[in-house]
């Protein structure tokens, strides 16, 4: 199994990383319940998002659930019952956080397409505060505010005003972030993690 990370962050917050490295086949093979998600399988017409959409399966019952389990806001944020979740995925990895606080997580590939879109979602305080504008620190911020939104969990944000990087740590591992909308004020501590040409970042 290409568990590619399971870890307990923080007390009760879970990041559980899977590199999908199988066929779609395969990663249908142990998962219970076929006729809760085939009509979800079936409307998914591309290989590679049909195995980024059984990944995940495979990671929710690695943590004891199911695709039952989950439910949807009007904003499409995923929820459960008892606990907060956030899902991403990104080409060859896919990824949850469950935790019982609110929580979100995204991961992005390390793509030249970020230098031309930057201006969309980086203001200029956050200029000042990373210096390079590399294609990692871009993806870096992309992630950040992405992994913000998901936790945030509303729609109609403004990446680029609404949430604000506040404070980053030295090597850009670690950050602080505010957002707000509609007079709803929210701070998040997020972890930065890289490897393989991607970034993965956890707000919570």
């Amino acid at each position: 199994m290409p568990l590619f990370k399971h870890v307990e962050i923080k007390p009760n917050t879970f990041l559980v990383i899977w590199k999908i490295t199988e066929s779609e086949i395969y990663l249908n093979k142990g998962l219970n319940n076929f006729n809760q998600y085939s009509s979800k399988l079936n409307k998914l017409k591309g290989q590679s998002q049909r195995r980024q959409f059984l990944s995940i399966l495979q990671l929710l019952q690695l943590k004891n659930l199911s695709f039952e389990d989950l439910k949807y806001n009007k904003s499409g944020k995923p929820e459960l019952d008892n606990n907060f979740i956030s899902i991403t995925h990104s080409f060859d990895y896919s990824g949850i956080i469950l935790s019982d606080r609110k929580v979100g997580i995204d991961i992005e590939k390390l793509r030249p397409s970020i230098l031309k879109i930057s201006k969309k979602f980086i203001n200029q305080h956050e200029i000042n505060l990373i210096g390079e504008l590399s294609i990692e620190n871009l993806t870096k911020v992309w992630t950040i505010k992405e992994a913000i939104f998901k936790a945030f969990g509303f729609s109609g944000i403004d990446f680029k005003k609404n949430i604000i990087i506040e404070s980053i740590n030295t090597g850009f591992q670690k950050a602080n972030v505010k957002i707000n909308k509609n007079n709803k004020v929210e701070y998040y501590d997020v972890e930065i993690i890289s490897f393989s040409q991607y970034i993965c970042s956890i707000a919570i």
